[in-house]
Formats: structure tokens, C-alpha cells, sequence
């Protein structure tokens, strides 16, 4: 029975409705049938199915539940429906769904509201946040961030808002520690912290194995991935990580770069909550291993450039020297793979914290400079030299270990499974196979202009003509032929201009005249030790001979072919024409000269080049004269004064330029090469080596140029630039601010990822063009290579640091003792000087 008078008349069939004055009401009650009151009525006609209900009956069931709250709240049935049922409306206007109390977050806790801040169907609606509604539904289970289940909801909704704030930074390397774009926002890192604080506030009431557990692997917590916030100064990227993959401030020199670091005191959890929330210390061998490769990329380059010079900072020293003392507590525990790939990866600094190496790539003791291939072990690591010594470190140069240099600089360059010893480098530094190559004669010199030079691969031009005579290169004249165009007819002159073919032939002829040219042959080749003095009658016969064959002609076309198989190689260049010579068809030359030496042909030169100089430049190449002969001049003077026409002109004292070898100091002070240029890179604040070369420039503006540092530097702590003494040009040393020096990029040196893929073939003649070839090919100086099997070079290439240090490879027959100063050699008379200790002059 319901009275007429109750809050709510249920649509029932079950239900009968009386008034109270009604006789009806009191057959009913003797009928037994029960009498529902307002509060019975809402436990089992109001609540249940309250989201079906019409709004009108939803509105009345909700005011009578707020008005008499205060009775209905002691009613234990009450509170038990209510749990159960959907009748709260969210913060969200645009749906009309219902939920149960226990499905929202109590607006009133600031760390809910904080974390789920926008996310209005987490919360009750307007009317519900009144006071009473908020007992209410607190009665019935609103939810607050005491629980558990919240706390990890709340973690894991911050772990979100720090994964949207790396998809609007874009795609980025996962390992680029130094881009400040790679990191979550400031008010989410806050948020985080705010949260963990709440938890470690809360730790009793939630601490539990199943709740560590789930709160270990979500990334919810504040921490910085880089270098450590040192004094207040930020100095790595804010980002979100769980405790899992964290590391605590003092294992921050072991794995700071792909791990992040706890920097926040406060979120620190308590010592014995480590283990169940899987935080350890010091970190596991893999993500220790997992950092050294990377800072180890590129030789260290990004990471040395980056370090930071702040006081109550390690250096880079001292963070290594961390590593090896965790390297030493664990080393019992490490698998033979895990030390393999130990061995492979550049941890340790060298050169003065300009590069970080391999442990192979250090020596115990090392009595010679050998960088930038290897290192003297620095004393502050001699504790550790047991465990270095399983990674690679030898005790001192020795023949073997020599050679394993010099195969990873092979290795370096690109090259791979060659038969034989003989390297050599060609024109673009790179090593490859001697019989690969061909160097530039005297007589193949005059060809290089007129030839497509992508065809062919040249030896270094440093090294010297008889070493490659020794190795059996051939002479770029032996592989390039010179012929005639015979696809027009000679037009034979007998004058031309003034001169006679006949008064030629005479002077050719004459005593006088040949004695005067032995004379000028002879005062040229005795500063060129490596060219035999002339014999009087050898110039005699010679010249002899190109009297009886010599020819004028009016035009003369010639062309290169490439043997065995004949190919045209003819380049015809605009810049090497002169204006006269309009048909670009072709190429034309003033003189021809065959191989055999039996067709002498002067052709008729323009007006304002003389015919004398003509013949003369043919036959200085006839003598074989390293230079053109000043000889013009002789063919018009009257005979038997030749000899005064050389002294009045004093052209007998020719002398030339000694420098012609490679080195470091012949570079000095120049403007640095194009290959070069592109290897430089602008670090302030880097530290340098003794010896190092580097670009510098005086002011803003003026063309970068080779320098020399005399001596380790480095910027003092908090010195944002310094000044130091660079040597500018060879024994003239200057001091310049570190804002005009630029470093280059290091060698990636035993590094196989880093080598050139590229694979070099036995065969002389390159199919493919290698524009580095074009125009930059010269004829190398002869030197005396007495006593040397082989002669590397100096390495101008862009994949070597050590740009234009003089790089000799020797496979002595004899060695010879370096007198100067170790500091003031360059590394590889160095390694020669290691390997003469060793294995002394008996060695092939």
C-alpha cells in the first residue's frame, strides 16, 4: 500500500494507493498487505531503474534524497542501492548518460582535479558539487586520490599528457640528448612531480607489491635525460619515465645519456620501496653499455662538444674514471659477449678530452705521438689496467700492433681484401691497390689538361716517382697515347713567320748551339737530384735527330687515346683555347711529338707567341727537362755566341723551390682545401691537443686558414671564451680568442660503421666519374725514396681529423733514426720510429 501523500507514486501494478480518510485502508491492513513510507518506497521503487525513469520522476526521487538526507543516510539499505545506482550527471553538458558515484573523481581533491583537468566526464555536474550533493555522493563512493586504483589511474593519465607533448615536438632521435625541443612541457613535468609527492605523502595507506609493481613501469615520473641539474642549472631535457628505467643523481656519469636521472630530491622513493618499484643502483650492465655507445658515436664528437665546463661538474675524465670503478665491481659477472662488444665501443677520452677511443686504440707506455691513431694510457687509469687489458690495451708498439693500425686505417678508408702490401693512396686519400692506379710523368703532365681525367685513378701526388716505379705503377704516358688526327691533311710549311725550317735545322746542328743547351739542361737538373746530369753527347744525338725529322706545319689536331683498348678520352676545355682557336670539335696543339720520338711537328702559332719558344718547349720534352728550357732566345742569335746570350740573360741560374714534399708546416697559415671546409665545425668552449691542427681566422669575414695548437688547452670552469697561442704559419705562433678557432670533425678511427663503403677494384681504369679527380690532378715531386718500400700520404681526405699531418706508411728495407723532437713529428714517422725499436734494421 502507498499512501496518496508519499513523494512518489510508483507506476506498479503491485502498488495500491490510498488516502488516509478512505475506509478502504482499514480492510487492507487486516488483509495483511504491507504499508510502504517514503523511505521504503525509494529503496525499492525510487533508485532501482532510475535512469529509465521520466525526468519528472527523476527530479522528484532527487529532491526528496537531498532534503532528507540526514535521516537517509543512517539507513544502511539506502546507501547500499545508492552505490548502485546511475543517478549522477557529469561535468559534461553534451552527454546526457547517468553514473554511479563510484565512477567519478571528487572534484574537491586538488590532485584529481590537477591530472584530470579538461576531462569533464570524470566529474560530477554543476549541481552535484553543491555541499550536500558532495556528501552524498562521497557517502556512496565517490572517489578521491587515497585510493590505490585513482592514484595508478592518475599516473597513468599522466604518463599520456607526456607522450601528447612529444607527438607535437615531431619525430626526433631517440638518443639526441642535445635537442631542448625533446622534452615534455613544464606545467606536465610539474604536474608529475606534484603527483609523486602526493603518493609518497600517502606511501603508507597505498604502499603494496601488486601497487609498486604497476607504478615501477609507468612513466609517470619527473626526471631530466641529459646532463644533471648541477647547482640549479638545467642542463639535460625534462622528461616523464618510470622508476624502472631511472637512474638516482649519483650513477648520473654511467649512463646519462639514454637513461633518465632523478633530479628532484622529492621524488626519490623510499629505500625499501626500490626494489619492488624496480629502481636500481647503480644501473644494469645493458643500460650502462646502451650510454657508452652512444656518447662513444662519432668519436665522441657531439659529447666532448657539448660537455659542460661548470664547476660541480665531473669532467670527462672523471666520469670515466666512474665507469671503470662500476666496469671493476662487475666485471666477474659479465658474459665473453658482453665484453665484445665492450671492446668495440669508444669510451675513453684522449688527446686532451678532444676524442674518446677505444681501449685497443691505448698503449701502456707509448714513447712516440701517434695521434690521432692511438694513445698513451693516462696515469689516472692505471688501476684499472687489468680490466683494460681484456678490452684491448697493449702494453707498447709493437710490429703486430702497428699493423693493426694500419689495417683499420684500411679499413677506415673503405678498402677491403687486398692481396698484396703494396697501398697506396690515390689523389682523393683513399687507400687502394698500387697496379689500380698510374702517377703523372713528366711527359704524361702535358696530357692532363686535355684528357678526361674520371677515367683514370691517380696515385697521391705525394708520392714520390721512384717508390712508384718500385711498385710498378705505370706512367700515366704509357697508358695514354698521343696521335695524330688524321682526318685532315698536314699542310707542310717551310717558313714560318721569319723563320726558316732550314736556319732551325742548321742551328739544331750546330756545335755551339748543343753545347749552350747541355749547358742550360745541366744547370736546371743539379738541383733535382733525381734527374741524371745530362751527357754532352746524348743532347748532341738528340738534337741531331730532331733536325733530320723536324717538320712545320700550318695546323695541327691531335687526340688521347686510353690503351690497351684505344678509347678516346680527348677533353676539349674553353679555358684551354686560345681565342684564335674557334673549332672546339677538336684539339689542337702547336707541337707533336710521338712516343717513338721519330715525327717532330711545330705548327704555326698565333701572332704574339714565338715559333722559338715553340721549338724550345718541344725540345725540352724530348731531353726529358723537369722544366721547359730558356732556350727560344738561341735559335736567332748569331752561332758561336750562345754561350754569352745565356750569361747576359743569366738563365743558367734557374733554382726551384726545395718545398715540394707534403707536411703539416707547408700548410700552415694557407687558406684551408674545399674537402676540408666541410669538416670544420665551431665548438668555443672544446678543448684542444697539442699538435692538433685547426682552421682559425683572424675576424669575422676573412677565409678560414690552417693553424697548429703548441699545446694542450682547455677553458677554465664557467669561462664562456678563452684565449690561447695557435701557431698561424710555420714558427710563428699568436694568441686568438676560441670564438675564431673551428676544430675538425674527428676521425672515426676503428670504426667499421663509419668507413666509406666503397670498394676498390684492381683495375687501373675507373669506368664511373669521380668529380674529385677533375682538375685537381698534379704531377708529384720526384724525391729520393732510397731505402723505402712504400710512401704513403699526407692525408688532405675528409674523413681524417688530421688534416694535412704528413702520413708515411713505410715497409722498410732500412730504418733510419728521427732526431726531432717526438711532439714536433708527425704520427706516422712516429709509428715508423715505434716500429724501428722493435724490430730493428734487419726487418723486411
Amino acid at each position: 500500500m502507498i499512501s496518496s501523500s508519499t513523494f512518489l507514486k510508483p507506476s506498479d501494478n503491485r502498488c495500491l494507493s490510498y488516502s488516509t480518510n478512505s475506509t478502504e485502508i482499514s480492510l487492507l491492513r487486516a488483509l495483511g498487505i504491507p504499508e510502504l513510507h517514503d523511505q521504503q518506497i525509494l529503496v525499492k521503487f525510487g533508485l532501482p531503474g532510475f535512469e529509465h525513469k521520466p525526468q519528472l520522476e527523476q527530479e522528484d526521487i532527487l529532491i526528496y534524497l537531498c532534503t532528507n538526507w540526514k535521516d537517509l543516510q543512517l539507513d544502511s539499505s539506502v546507501i547500499e542501492v545508492l552505490k548502485d545506482t546511475n543517478f549522477v550527471r557529469t561535468a559534461d553538458e553534451q552527454s546526457g548518460k547517468l553514473f554511479k558515484p563510484k565512477d567519478l573523481f571528487d572534484p574537491g581533491d586538488a590532485v584529481l582535479t590537477s591530472v584530470f583537468s579538461g576531462v569533464r566526464n570524470k566529474f560530477p555536474g554543476e549541481r552535484f558539487i553543491a555541499d550536500t550533493w558532495l556528501q552524498i555522493l562521497r557517502k556512496t563512493g565517490l572517489r578521491t586520490s587515497a585510493e590505490a586504483d585513482v592514484i595508478l589511474e592518475c599516473a597513468r593519465r599522466v604518463e599520456y599528457l607526456g607522450g601528447e607533448c612529444m607527438k607535437q615536438v615531431g619525430i626526433l632521435d631517440e638518443l639526441n640528448v642535445w635537442n631542448s625541443q625533446n622534452e615534455v612541457s613544464f606545467e606536465v613535468w610539474v604536474l608529475a612531480e606534484t603527483l609523486v609527492k602526493t603518493i609518497f605523502s600517502n606511501f603508507a595507506v597505498l604502499y603494496g607489491n601488486n601497487f609498486c609493481n604497476l607504478l615501477g613501469k609507468i612513466a609517470c615520473v619527473p626526471a631530466e635525460k641529459g646532463f644533471p641539474n648541477i647547482g640549479g642549472r638545467r642542463s639535460g631535457n625534462r622528461v616523464l619515465c618510470s622508476y624502472s628505467e631511472a637512474i638516482v643523481m649519483k650513477d648520473w656519469p654511467l649512463a646519462w645519456s639514454c637513461a633518465p636521472i632523478l633530479s628532484v630530491q622529492s621524488v626519490i622513493p623510499p629505500d625499501y620501496a626500490w626494489g619492488p618499484l624496480h629502481l636500481s643502483s647503480p644501473p644494469v650492465f645493458a643500460t650502462v653499455l646502451k650510454h657508452l655507445q652512444v656518447i662513444g658515436r662519432n668519436g665522441g664528437e657531439d659529447t666532448l662538444a657539448h660537455w659542460p665546463a661548470v664547476s660541480g661538474i665531473k669532467t670527462i675524465d672523471e666520469a670515466s674514471l666512474e665507469v671503470l670503478k662500476y666496469l671493476d665491481k662487475v666485471w666477474g659477472s659479465l658474459s665473453s659477449s658482453d665484453m665484445t662488444k665492450l671492446q668495440q665501443v669508444a669510451f675513453l677520452p684522449a688527446a686532451n678530452g678532444t676524442r674518446l677511443v677505444k681501449a685497443s686504440s691505448l698503449f701502456a707506455r707509448l714513447t712516440v705521438n701517434l695521434s690521432p691513431f692511438a694513445f698513451e694510457l693516462p696515469s689516472a687509469y692505471l688501476p684499472f689496467v687489468k680490466i683494460l687489458g681484456d678490452l684491448g690495451l697493449q702494453e707498447s708498439l709493437s710490429v703486430a700492433s702497428a699493423r693493426n693500425l694500419l689495417s683499420d686505417l684500411q679499413r677506415l678508408c673503405g678498402i677491403s681484401n687486398w692481396d698484396s702490401e703494396a697501398i697506396v693512396p690515390d689523389d682523393g686519400c683513399r687507400l687502394v691497390h698500387a697496379k689500380s692506379c698510374v702517377y703523372i710523368d713528366s711527359r704524361g703532365s702535358h696530357y692532363v689538361k686535355y684528357i678526361d681525367t674520371s677515367r683514370l685513378r691517380f696515385v697521391h701526388q705525394d708520392l714520390p716517382e721512384r717508390v712508384c716505379e718500385a711498385l710498378g705503377i705505370k706512367k700515366l704516358s704509357d697508358v695514354v697515347k698521343e696521335e695524330l688526327d688524321h682526318s685532315e691533311d698536314l699542310r707542310n710549311l717551310e717558313h714560318i713567320g721569319s723563320v726558316s725550317l732550314a736556319a732551325i735545322r742548321q742551328k739544331l746542328m750546330s756545335e755551339s748551339f748543343q753545347a749552350a743547351v747541355c749547358r742550360v739542361l745541366t744547370s736546371i737538373v743539379s738541383t733535382n737530384t733525381v734527374f741524371g746530369m745530362p751527357v754532352m753527347e746524348k743532347v748532341q744525338k738528340s738534337l741531331a735527330s730532331i733536325a733530320e725529322k723536324l717538320k712545320f706545319v700550318q695546323c695541327l689536331h691531335t687526340r688521347f687515346l686510353l690503351l690497351p683498348k684505344s678509347v678516346n678520352i680527348t677533353r676539349i676545355a674553353r679555358n684551354s683555347l686560345l681565342p684564335e682557336w674557334e673549332d672546339l670539335s677538336k684539339h689542337r696543339a702547336l707541337y707533336f711529338i710521338d712516343k717513338s720520338k721519330t715525327c717532330f711537328l711545330i705548327a704555326e702559332p698565333p701572332k704574339y707567341i714565338a715559333v722559338t719558344d715553340v721549338i724550345a718547349a718541344a725540345i725540352s720534352q724530348i731531353l726529358d727537362s723537369p722544366v721547359p728550357l730558356p732556350i727560344g732566345s738561341l735559335f736567332l742569335c748569331p752561332e758561336y755566341t750562345e754561350s754569352v746570350v745565356l750569361d747576359v740573360l743569366k738563365l743558367c741560374s734557374h733554382t726551384r723551390d726545395t718545398d715540394l714534399g707534403g707536411g703539416t708546416d707547408t700548410l700552415l697559415g694557407k687558406e684551408i682545401l674545399p674537402h676540408d671546409a666541410i669538416q670544420v665545425q665551431f665548438h668555443p668552449l672544446r678543448p684542444f691537443y697539442k699538435g692538433e691542427i685547426v682552421a682559425w681566422r683572424s675576424s669575422n669575414g676573412e677565409r678560414l686558414k690552417y693553424g697548429r695548437v703548441p699545446e694542450n688547452v682547455k677553458p677554465s670552469a664557467g669561462q664562456p671564451l678563452y684565449r690561447f697561442m695557435l701557431e698561424i704559419s710555420p714558427g710563428t705562433t699568436e694568441l686568438v680568442l676560441s670564438s675564431n678557432i673551428f676544430s675538425f670533425k674527428n676521425i672515426l678511427y676503428g670504426n667499421e660503421d663509419s668507413a666509406a663503403t666503397t670498394l676498390e677494384g684492381d683495375n687501373m681504369v675507373n669506368d664511373n666519374t669521380r668529380p674529385e679527380t677533375s682538375g685537381g690532378v698534379r704531377s708529384r715531386p720526384s724525391q729520393n725514396a732510397k731505402g723505402w718500400r712504400i710512401v704513403l700520404f699526407r692525408s688532405e681526405s675528409e674523413d681524417l681529423n688530421a688534416l694535412t699531418t704528413t702520413i708515411t706508411f713505410f715497409i722498410p728495407w732500412k730504418f733510419t733514426k728521427l732526431n726531432e723532437d717526438r711532439n714536433k713529428r708527425s704520427p706516422t714517422e712516429n709509428l715508423l720510429l715505434g716500429l724501428s725499436s722493435v724490430v730493428g734494421s734487419g726487418y723486411d
